[in-house]
């Protein structure tokens, strides 16, 4: 329903509001609640940024990298936000990301700056 809801909400949120969807959605992606989704998913959303260095248990390096998250779906997005996210019907916690605590409408506006981002490639 949140899906379906979306360009509904967009053009009500923009009548209402002196920011568009997109400003709001890029003004949450740089700092949402203190930690700026930016700073491990880069300024565009397309991740590949190092987060962390460390040594599995052979002592060999490895790097831990963001991911790009420019493709995600809304309903992606909000289960990667909302720390639901299922793979293989199993639901798969973040080990590092942080908990937001994002209402459906930041979630839809960071998802609206994302896929500005995707038409950008």
């Amino acid at each position: 329903m949140l899906i379906a809801n979306a360009e509904n909400n967009q053009s009500n949120q923009e009548s209402e509001s002196f920011l568009s969807l997109l400003e709001y959605g890029k003004m949450l992606y740089k700092n949402p609640r203190g930690i700026s989704c930016s700073k491990c998913h880069g300024l565009d959303g397309k991740g590949g940024k190092k987060i962390a260095k460390y040594y599995d248990k052979q002592k060999n390096i490895k790097l831990l990298r963001s991911t790009n998250i420019t493709n995600y779906s809304l309903k992606e997005l909000t289960a990667s936000l909302k720390n639901q996210y299922r793979e293989k019907g199993k639901r798969k916690r973040h080990r590092i990301m942080p908990m937001y605590y994002m209402t459906k409408d930041e979630i839809l506006a960071i998802y609206t700056y994302l896929e500005s981002q995707r038409e950008e490639e």
